[in-house]
């Protein structure tokens, strides 16, 4: 009688249980909610860039790309909702040329030695390149993917200037290196890549302490290396065509590096910044049939039409010249210097009339949240509003080969999205919300001091004298952990 209880005991207990899974089953988890992918941004203005802004509008997300946009939107029931209420939704936005993510390196070429008096440096540069290609600043083979090193930090305040894709690329050198186009989402670098390599960028600031030193050295460095780098290619050619009797050639890494860019097939993008080096640039470009584009080029507005007459793609620095710190004389700045002040954020209302290809880049921008005001100033200048947005969003995507990914609020695309408290290039409106490959950041208030970037402070191509003063304003932080505006699904 006992072991009967017993059993019917233990048969009610099962009962028990099985009856409560069953139930959980039929409830929606809210861990497994969060957990997954889906989110509906619901109430705020859509403004898609590519088609009609949508007053009212709703955005889904699932699985990192945007499933449906518009204003009568029906709401996955597994989906995490976002109260967007008075914000604006835009697509992410690029910074077509920059340094993010790049660990500090060691100034390529720094311990080369200046040529004795009466001995030809490009005799010496030549046999130091054989010799040794990176003592020569000859490091093309060099590529960002090797050198990004990310945290789960590194891009907050990128995040927080509403930037999510970025073309990245070395800053050393003559011959830099290759660049990848990252998003900024990731902590992992083997996730964040679009595209790598993607281009082979060159500097025109020479070698510390050798050959080439000066723009004519750097020009008469990067002929000779395109001669090299075609006779390379004629001798690989020969020898696999007929390799029988003839002594096989030796390899050279940085030279097998050029072959794409010689071969049309990678762009190479100068990073240039007054109208001599830009036209240069551009001769070299034509002489070997490069395909290019243009970093920097902040004096680009002198010769708008000149470039458009060249179809040249401008990736426009928007880190404009700055008053210098401290200065005690206005007076002792020259006329150049204070018309490059005043003409900089002219250079995009300038390409844009002439009908130039362009998107707006960091260049050497040492504060992220900056960049939009600089795009702002442009506006100010004579860019229009629209133009501007496309400047941050399709253009570079069309000019990268990725509008068919981003630049724009449309269905199919990757989920990088900005959620602003209003207009973008108002200085009172705040990132709310950052999206990126879907995943979502909530930017958070400021809570520490500026942290610069990579390649950020002091002159560079495409900046003109001067740099961009350091700022109190401390960086904001994000994070894929917020709630504000987060409404749960209900059960």
């Amino acid at each position: 009688m006992r072991q009967k209880k017993f059993y019917l005991s233990l048969l009610c207990a099962l009962v028990t249980v099985a009856a409560a899974l069953a139930l959980t089953s039929l409830r929606p988890a809210l861990v497994s909610a969060f957990d997954g992918d889906a989110y509906v941004i619901k109430g705020g203005t859509v403004v898609t860039v590519t088609g009609a802004t949508i007053k009212n509008g709703t955005v889904v997300v699932r699985g990192g790309l945007i499933t449906a946009v518009g204003a009568d939107i029906p709401v996955p029931a597994d989906a995490r909702i976002i109260d967007a209420t008075g914000m604006t939704i835009y697509p992410g936005m690029f910074d077509s040329y920059t340094g993010y993510g790049i660990r500090p390196a060691q100034t390529q070429g720094q311990g080369q030695q200046a040529a004795p008096p009466g001995i030809d440096p490009v005799a010496i540069f030549i046999a130091q390149m054989t010799a040794a290609p990176s003592s020569a600043g000859l490091l093309p083979e060099v590529t960002v993917v090797d050198q990004l090193q990310v945290s789960e930090t590194t891009f907050d305040q990128q995040r927080a200037a509403g930037i999510t894709t970025a073309l990245t690329a070395p800053r050393a050198g003559v011959f830099q290196g290759q660049s990848a186009l990252i998003n900024l989402g990731s902590q992992s670098a083997e996730k964040l890549i679009l595209k790598a390599p993607f281009s082979l960028n060159v500097g025109f600031s020479g070698a510390r302490g050798g050959y080439p030193n000066s723009l004519m050295g750097v020009f008469s460095f990067l002929r000779q290396s395109m001669i090299d780098a075609q006779y390379y290619r004629e001798q690989w050619a020969r020898y696999n065509s007929n390799p029988r009797g003839m002594q096989r050639p030796e390899v050279n890494k940085s030279l097998a590096a050029l072959q794409p860019v010689i071969n049309g097939e990678m762009p190479v993008i100068f990073n240039v910044g007054s109208v001599r080096e830009i036209k240069r640039a551009i001769a070299l470009a034509e002489e070997f049939k490069l395909k290019y584009m243009i970093a920097g080029a902040t004096d680009s507005y002198e010769i708008a039409d000149y470039l458009k007459s060249k179809n040249a793609t401008v990736l426009l620095s928007l880190s404009f010249p700055q008053k210098p710190l401290g200065l005690e004389d206005p007076e002792s700045e020259s006329l150049r210097v204070l018309r490059e002040r005043a003409d900089a954020p002219k250079a995009a209302a300038a390409l844009s009339k002439a009908g130039v290809r362009f998107a707006f880049s960091s260049g050497t921008l040492t504060r992220p949240a900056d960049y939009l005001v600089n795009a702002a100033r442009s506006i100010e200048n004579g860019l229009s509003k629209d133009e501007a947005l496309k400047a941050l969003t399709i253009y570079p995507a069309q000019i990268f080969g990725l509008d068919e990914q981003l630049g724009s609020i449309e269905k199919g695309k990757i989920a990088n999205l900005v959620l602003a408290s209003g207009d973008i290039f108002d200085k009172s409106t705040k990132v709310r919300h950052v999206f990126i490959d879907g995943k979502l950041f909530e930017i958070k208030a400021p809570t520490g001091p500026p942290a610069g970037i990579p390649g950020g402070g002091g002159r560079g191509p495409g900046r003109g004298p001067g740099a961009t003063p350091p700022q109190s304003e401390a960086p904001a932080e994000s994070s894929s952990e917020g709630s504000a505006g987060i409404v749960l699904p209900r059960e």
